[in-house]
């Protein structure tokens, strides 16, 4: 059974901007969402997440149908990254790092040790260990991002959903976040969806394509080649799944 299974499902706000979705995903993939402005991609994701309803059909997350399950229970199941997120400025990056671990605790309890341990490799992957103490008002829109995405990563979930994740980053930067998802997919069996403009540097760090595109999603596999560089978005998807 897939892990994310979506069935004749329409996404919008009371007119469809998705029609008739039949689409799903397994642990261990890396699916990249493109699509142009406007067209429902960061709508779709919120469907996932349960924060905006479907206006028909279903959606189920590890076998369970989405809409049974509480916010809680999706946050256990898949966390997010969106391009535009929000904290208070007076938290440390380790504090909204650590933020990822409180889906498992009340909010008055302090994080275990190896809680902590697990916060400071994610820091370190990131490349963000000498900003560890610092306010996110004053870290640059880059580092900010990364830090969100770092909160992401520790609530430690089957799924991850990041909607522009290479939003801010240099190309140094898109690059180890990029590898980093790969790795978290093929070493860890996470599955990850993601969306970005940055296409064909996205597609050699995926193995499947969701496409939007004339209210509809093109599903397939992307082709692993030296000539994909030169190629249209609809020439890389190799066939539909």
């Amino acid at each position: 059974m897939p892990f994310l299974e979506i069935k004749s499902a329409d996404f919008g706000y009371n007119v469809p901007l998705i029609s008739n979705v039949n689409a799903s995903l397994d642990l261990g993939d890396i699916c990249l969402l493109v699509g142009n402005n406007g067209v429902g991609k960061t709508t779709l994701m919120k469907s996932i997440l349960g924060q905006v309803p479907l206006l028909k059909g279903k959606i189920s997350i590890d076998g369970s149908a989405a809409e049974t399950l509480s916010a809680l229970d999706i946050a256990r199941q898949v966390s997010v990254v969106f391009s535009k997120s929000e904290a208070s400025p007076y938290y440390t990056l380790k504090d909204l790092i650590s933020l990822g671990r409180y889906v498992y605790y009340p909010y008055y309890m302090s994080l275990t040790d190896e809680d902590e341990a697990e916060i400071e490799q994610i820091i370190e992957k990131l490349n963000l260990a000498k900003y560890r103490n610092h306010l996110l008002s004053e870290l640059s829109d880059g580092n900010l991002q990364k830090a969100f995405i770092g909160r992401a990563l520790a609530q430690n979930t089957p799924m991850i959903v990041l909607d522009e994740p290479t939003t801010y980053l240099d190309e140094e930067n898109k690059l180890i976040i990029l590898e980093l998802l790969k790795d978290l997919a093929q070493k860890q069996n996470k599955l990850i969806l993601f969306s970005s403009h940055d296409w064909r540097i996205a597609k050699d760090f995926s193995d499947k394509l969701w496409w939007i595109k004339d209210e509809k999603i093109l599903t397939g596999k992307i082709i692993k080649s030296d000539k994909s560089n030169r190629l249209s978005i609809d020439e890389i998807i190799q066939e539909e799944i």
